[in-house]
């Protein structure tokens, strides 16, 4: 067993200098929680149209990530913080409009709102 650790230990070393830098580089920043929550508030509206009970959840998901922003962000960061937060709103809700009404043949506008949502999604638990 001793011969085990002795090849783990280096390894797990290696591993965990290979990871933490990779970890620190993608934490996200007041910026991403804004992009977002305004994400989250263009797909609520969408599937309030659509899907209410899926609203529901979407507007849960978008309460955590204004409450993941508000804890982050700086008072001094507030109008940017909100004029990205409407941008990315708006530039969402005109992508789910062009997957759910435009012509999309392969279907890559759904594909990358799916994509979108999920990156934002990914960072709430629960």
């Amino acid at each position: 067993m001793s011969g085990l650790r002795t090849i783990l230990a280096p390894l797990s070393l290696w591993l965990m200098s290979q990871i933490a830098p990779a970890f620190a580089q993608s934490t996200p920043d007041p910026e991403w929680f804004a992009i977002c929550t305004g994400r989250l508030s263009a797909l609520m509206e969408m599937q309030f149209l659509t899907d209410g009970p899926a609203s529901e959840a979407t507007r849960d998901q978008r309460d955590a990530m204004a409450g993941l922003l508000d804890a982050v962000a700086e008072p001094e960061q507030a109008r940017h913080l909100m004029a990205l937060r409407v941008e990315a709103k708006w530039a969402y809700r005109a992508l789910l409009e062009q997957a759910a009404f435009g012509p999309d043949p392969d279907h890559k506008a759904q594909r990358q709102a799916k994509g979108l949502a999920a990156g934002c999604t990914d960072l709430i638990l629960g």
